[in-house]
């Protein structure tokens, strides 16, 4: 669709890029669930950063999409903190590819917000068992708060999402 409609489409980009630092402002912040997503190439994401030597090249996007992502929003939630505590070294990975403004919403840990573990396979033997964990906050603070704290300017917001 954007072939079709390119004027239409740097259009919005550009008043986007222009409303976003102008609602933060009044913090009021736009951002996205997510960032890694091939699908916005030729929306939100220059899919010509992103080819090397004639191809897609998913590791180069894996790698840089986040730095364009804030090219243009001024947060993001970060759906992987959800399957497993952020580590200090992720967190910083993170933190370096945006601008010292740039907000992060993370997902609470669902070894923190599941009562019972469902019966998935990346559970393994927890799966189908209840939760011991489920809302101890001795583990979150020391698990999922304590790796966050340097990047306490960056954390815009933590969810707890529960089944």
């Amino acid at each position: 669709m954007a072939d079709l409609f390119p004027d239409a489409q740097n259009s919005f980009k550009s008043k986007l890029q222009s409303a976003v630092p102008r609602l933060a402002s009044s913090n009021i912040f736009i951002g996205t669930s997510s960032w890694k997503y091939e699908g916005w190439c030729g929306l939100i994401y220059d899919e010509q950063r992103y080819h090397y030597r004639g191809k897609f090249a998913e590791i180069r996007f894996e790698r840089d999409s986040l730095t364009e992502y804030a090219e243009m929003f001024n947060t993001v939630c970060v759906d992987a903190a959800y399957y497993q505590f952020p580590s200090a070294k992720y967190l910083s990975g993170l933190v370096e590819k945006v601008p010292g403004d740039f907000l992060f919403t993370f997902k609470v840990t669902d070894d923190i917000t599941l009562k019972k573990f469902t019966n998935l396979p990346r559970f393994g033997i927890k799966a189908g068992k209840p939760n011991e964990n489920f809302l101890n906050a001795d583990l979150f603070i020391n698990a999922f708060l304590q790796p966050c704290e340097p990047f306490r300017n960056n954390v815009g917001l933590l969810m707890f999402e529960f089944t």
